[in-house]
C-alpha cells in the first residue's frame, strides 16, 4: 500500500508532510488518498511522469525518486522553477503581498504581473494571485494578460518560507517541463509510469470543469490524447488516468481497466456542487480496493 510521505528539511531529521501550494481547476487535493490505491506495487521503482501538472496533488503525495513534471503553461511551470530552485527569495516576496492583501492591492499585483518577466518576484505575484483571486483559477485574455477577478479572501491561505522549503525539497529531484502533453509522452520510455489528469470533456452543452481556462481541451483533444495514450501501453508503460466518467471516454478507454468513483465538483461559475462520476483508468490490475469508498468496476 502507498502512503502519503513527507520531504526531508535541510538541516532537520524530521520528514515533513508536503501538499499542493496551488489551487487548481480540477485539482485532486481531495482525491489524493484515493488514487495513492490505485498505484501499481512497484511505483517506487519507476520514473513518475505528469504531463498534466496543475497543482501536482499526487506528486506531492507519493514524492517519487525521480520524476517528470509538465504542463502547457508556462506561468505554471516557471513558478515551480523558482520556488524549487529559490525558495526563500520567492518566500520574502510573497511575505510581502500577504501582509498588505486587499482588494486594490490585488489589482495592483496584477497590473504588475502583467508587464513582468519570469523571476522570484513573478512567481510570488503568481502564488499571491492564485491564492486571492476567484476560485483559484488562472486565465488570460486574448493579449496573453491574467484577468481574473479578485476572491474576496479576507485570510488566504498564503504559502510560508517553512513550507516554500518543503517544496522545493520535493522538487529537487524533479525535471520541469512547459510543453504540450504531445511532446511530454513522447520522452517516455518503457517501465515509466504515467499519471494523466486532463482537463475533463463537458457533461452537457455548457459546463466544463474547464470553463475559466484560456484554452478548452476539446473532443478532437481527447481523442489526440487517447491514440497517445495506446501508443504507452504498446510501450511497455504503465499508467492511471483520471477522466469525467461519459460515454465519450468509456470508448476511447473501453479496452483498460475502469473504476468510476462518486465525486463532488464545482462545475460553472457560480459555485454551485454537483454530485458526478469521475473515472481512474489504468492499463494493470489494481492490487486492493480503495478504503471505505464504494467503487463500481466496469470493463
Amino acid at each position: 500500500m502507498v502512503h502519503e510521505g513527507g520531504a526531508q528539511v535541510p538541516g532537520s531529521t524530521t520528514v515533513a508532510k508536503v501538499r499542493p501550494f496551488l489551487r487548481w481547476a480540477g485539482g485532486k487535493r481531495q482525491l489524493r488518498r484515493v488514487l495513492l490505491e490505485f498505484l501499481p506495487s512497484d511505483i517506487d521503482s519507476r520514473t513518475y511522469r505528469e504531463p498534466f501538472l496543475g497543482g501536482g496533488s499526487l506528486f506531492f503525495a507519493l514524492q517519487p525518486e525521480a520524476a517528470v513534471l509538465s504542463d502547457a503553461n508556462e506561468h505554471l511551470i516557471r513558478c515551480y522553477e523558482f520556488v524549487r530552485d529559490q525558495p526563500s527569495r520567492v518566500a520574502r516576496y510573497l511575505q510581502f503581498h500577504a501582509l498588505r492583501n486587499s482588494e486594490s492591492y490585488y489589482y495592483k499585483v496584477r497590473d504588475e504581473y502583467n508587464v513582468s518577466h519570469f523571476s522570484a518576484a513573478q512567481a510570488a505575484r503568481f502564488i499571491y494571485l492564485n491564492k486571492t483571486c476567484f476560485n483559484g483559477i488562472f486565465r488570460v485574455n486574448t493579449k496573453g494578460q491574467f484577468n481574473v477577478p479578485y476572491g474576496w479572501k479576507e485570510s488566504p491561505a498564503i504559502p510560508d518560507k517553512k513550507e516554500l522549503a518543503t517544496v522545493a525539497v520535493t522538487l529537487k529531484n524533479a525535471s520541469l517541463q512547459a510543453s504540450s502533453f504531445e511532446k511530454a509522452l513522447k520522452d517516455s520510455s518503457r517501465g515509466d509510469f504515467i499519471y494523466l489528469d486532463p482537463p475533463y470533456p463537458p457533461l452537457n452543452g455548457t459546463a466544463y470543469f474547464t470553463h475559466y481556462t484560456s484554452d478548452r481541451f476539446s473532443e478532437q483533444d481527447q481523442r489526440t490524447l487517447a491514440t497517445c495514450i495506446h501508443g504507452l501501453d504498446r510501450s511497455g508503460c504503465l499508467f492511471m488516468i483520471s477522466n469525467a466518467d461519459t460515454p465519450l471516454i468509456r470508448r476511447l478507454y473501453g479496452k483498460y481497466q475502469l473504476v468510476s468513483l462518486p465525486v463532488t465538483r464545482y462545475l460553472t461559475c457560480k459555485s454551485v456542487r454537483h454530485k458526478v462520476k469521475e473515472l481512474v483508468i489504468t492499463n494493470y490490475e489494481v492490487e486492493h480496493a480503495c478504503g471505505t469508498i464504494a467503487l463500481v468496476r466496469s470493463k
